[in-house]
């Protein structure tokens, strides 16, 4: 399997996840463990929350 990996804000990686949700393309939202701001770290753990729900069955 290959992936591709998005960086930067959490705005821009909720455009590319709507975009993959939109067009029924299969992925994952996942924790990258890295060093963010608290507010960051809010958003980022919205979008997984919203994003694992709405991903395809595999």
């Amino acid at each position: 399997m290959a992936k591709i990996e998005i960086k930067g804000s959490p705005e821009e990686l909720e455009r590319v996840a709507t975009f993959l949700a939109n067009n029924n393309i299969k992925f994952d939202v996942v924790n990258d463990y890295g060093n963010h701001s608290l507010e960051d770290l809010d958003k980022y753990a919205d979008l997984i929350n919203k994003f694992s729900a709405t991903v395809p069955e595999k």
